[in-house]
């Protein structure tokens, strides 16, 4: 599933192409996504103007001329490409038309979705209210962290809870707790102040270095007709798996293991 740093690779290149650019007409190919993509959505849409798109977590938020807003998620496959006219794909849901261009929104395995709302009721929504704060933005801070040290779980489970910090997934996690030199399955009770100051720093340095190369692609992630995705090649400890830490010269191999379901990389030596 695309992570933030995917998602704010899909909104740079939807303001690129589409602000400020009016709508002729969106129609519905196929509705069946997780949620059925509602009938309101032409009839709101249709002859307005995306105004602005925003970026919680892994949600991307479309304002409108009609003070409406959109909100969509990509799931597992979904992504956007541009066409000139449209062509027909196979698992093809909207298409929002403009005057030279058409948007199209295809998702294989139907787990993204769109709704509409008020713009004023958008971040009331149950899919963003109890969101936690973006790692990106200045609420997730010290100050926050300290306030979330009673729970009891390990750092990676909290990194990956989307109530207690919103967008990160298992590829960031992983890297995020390697940069910062910390081991996945630290109580967070444990960590000390400068270890917390280390877990921030980390997460906003990996995530904006990720956003500059594009984000990673692992397997589905395409922006328009474009497979993208460069960090992959940065990555220190996601996916491999028994292969030597590329930091500390030891012999130990990188090391997954599950946390409730998912796999984790780390190195057992310089992570601590």
């Amino acid at each position: 599933m695309p992570e933030l740093p995917e998602v704010e690779t899909v909104r740079n290149f939807l303001n690129k192409n589409i602000i400020q650019e009016n709508i002729i007409s969106v129609e519905i190919k196929d509705r069946n996504l997780r949620f059925d993509i509602s009938s309101e959505i032409p009839k709101i849409l249709n002859e307005t103007m995306i105004t602005k798109i925003d970026r919680l977590g892994k949600y991307l938020i479309f304002f409108n001329s009609k003070d409406y807003a959109l909100i969509l998620h990509l799931g597992m496959t979904g992504f956007f490409r541009i066409e000139n006219s449209y062509n027909h794909r196979k698992h093809d849901h909207i298409i929002f038309s403009f005057k030279d261009k058409k948007l199209i929104f295809n998702d294989v395995r139907k787990f993204g979705f769109m709704k509409i709302y008020l713009q004023e009721k958008v971040f009331l929504s149950r899919h963003l209210k109890k969101l936690g704060p973006d790692p990106l933005s200045k609420e997730f801070s010290y100050s926050y962290f300290r306030k979330n040290l009673k729970r009891k779980t390990n750092i990676k489970n909290l990194l990956m809870n989307q109530y207690f910090v919103s967008g990160l997934g298992n590829i960031y996690c992983s890297e995020i707790l390697f940069d910062s030199k910390i081991s996945p399955v630290r109580e967070i009770g444990s960590l000390k102040d400068q270890e917390l100051q280390r877990i921030i720093f980390s997460t906003k340095k990996i995530l904006r270095h990720a956003i500059k190369l594009g984000g990673t692609t692992i397997k589905n992630f395409i922006v328009s007709n474009e497979k993208i995705g460069y960090f992959k090649n940065k990555l220190m400890v996601y996916g491999r798996a028994g292969l030597f830490c590329q930091r500390c010269d030891s012999k130990i191999l990188i090391k997954r293991i599950l946390q409730s379901g998912r796999s984790t990389f780390f190195c057992q030596k310089c992570q601590l």
